[in-house]
């Protein structure tokens, strides 16, 4: 097994605007200081890095090198407390991997990505993961005790093994939807192609005096946008 260091990234804040509901006009103004989202991390997974500690990744590396490369992404999205106390009731995050150039059977996929599942929030970025032989990424196990059953995840993963994955965060009362949330993916990817992630961001908020509103996003080209190779 191989451990990899993920680096703690630059925060930048983003904008979110109210999305439009059918037949309901749009009263909400843009929350601003609420959602920050970190410059991607990117990180070529090379044969000649896994001879440094672990054989058989670097079997596993060298045997598809014909055909498909691997990259490691990792994305922090950050969520801040109101001043005037509207909670934050759910958000997603999601990145759709493509190859522009390349055909339908040769488009990027997640191959692994985590956290899957959680209960709790994770209180901080950055750290070190673990990779198999096969770079599936390792992650503590979710137990849940039979004191836990009634709890709700905070937190589920998506869209392995798909070009889609999304990541769907959900308060609960017990766990406000607040901290620093790192994402990551494995990426297979076609080898010499020119690859892309693309990133949106969703929330949605309790106010008071309106209920429950959807937002989204909007994020500047630099974070939205990832050149991946």
């Amino acid at each position: 097994m191989n451990h990899i260091i993920i680096d703690v990234p630059v925060l930048k804040d983003v904008e979110l605007s109210p999305m439009p509901r059918l037949n309901t006009p749009t009263t909400s103004a843009p929350l601003r200081g609420r959602v920050s989202l970190g410059v991607a991390a990117v990180r070529r997974l090379t044969a000649e890095q896994a001879a440094q500690g672990d054989e058989e990744w670097l079997d596993f590396l060298e045997s598809e090198s014909a055909h498909s490369d691997y990259l490691l992404l990792s994305l922090v999205c950050a969520f801040r407390p109101s001043d005037n106390d509207d909670p934050f009731v759910d958000a997603g995050l999601g990145i759709r991997l493509e190859a522009p150039d390349e055909p339908a059977d040769r488009q990027p996929i997640a191959w692994s990505i985590a956290p899957k599942k959680r209960l709790a929030p994770a209180g901080g970025v950055g750290g070190r993961i673990a990779l198999t032989a096969k770079l599936a990424i390792v992650e503590s196990t979710l137990e849940v005790t039979p004191n836990q059953q009634h709890e709700q995840l905070f937190l589920v993963g998506m869209g392995e093994r798909d070009s889609d994955p999304e990541w769907r965060f959900k308060a609960t009362s017990s766990v406000p939807l607040i901290g620093d949330e790192t994402v990551t993916v494995v990426v297979k990817a076609p080898t010499g192609a020119a690859v892309r992630a693309h990133v949106s961001v969703a929330a949605t908020v309790r106010q008071r005096r309106l209920g429950l509103i959807p937002y989204r996003a909007d994020l500047p080209p630099a974070l939205q946008t990832i050149d991946l190779q």
